[in-house]
């Protein structure tokens, strides 16, 4: 592999020394990956502003506000919720890179108030897999549905 061909990579004849197997992701991390592409990094997972000016810091171009114990609880046991530490994210980062949500957006009135606290977008995960799992692509299609006119709706009382 002495001429390995990557696309978007910076570094030519790159050889990977770095070791993502003891279970900590540390900023250098990061900046290393930074180093090696042009493509976007985001980071998820961050619920604090200082957190938030860290990745930018180190490259990340977005941060996904996400609260982390749905992966084993393996850093917090109770985190607070994302969308409680959305706004002061967004602050923090003030337009450096996107701000996405991801946790907890079960309705259209959860995605407006993502919305109005600043997120770029938000990610629904769970109820485009239930309406898998219920439906194949007819019940996603229709849990997209319901959260469409649930936004609209909700933004509508909102006068939008």
């Amino acid at each position: 592999m002495k001429n390995m061909l990557i696309p978007n990579l910076n570094i030519p004849d790159i050889i990977v020394k770095q070791h993502f197997g003891t279970g900590s992701v540390t900023w250098a991390n990061i900046e290393w990956l930074r180093k090696l592409t042009q493509l976007p990094i985001i980071c998820k997972g961050i619920l604090s502003p200082i957190d938030a000016e860290l990745a930018i810091k180190y490259g990340a171009n977005g941060i996904i506000v996400r609260s982390t114990f749905n992966y084993g609880g393996r850093l917090i046991d109770t985190p607070p919720p994302a969308i409680q530490c959305l706004e002061d994210v967004v602050n923090a980062v003030d337009g450096r890179a996107e701000v996405f949500v991801d946790t907890g957006i079960r309705s259209g009135t959860d995605v407006l108030k993502a919305l109005a606290l600043g997120a770029r977008a938000v990610l629904i995960g769970r109820p485009v897999l239930y309406g898998l799992a219920c439906g194949e692509q007819d019940g996603v299609r229709r849990v997209l549905d319901i959260l469409k006119r649930e936004l609209v709706y909700d933004m509508a009382c909102c006068g939008l």
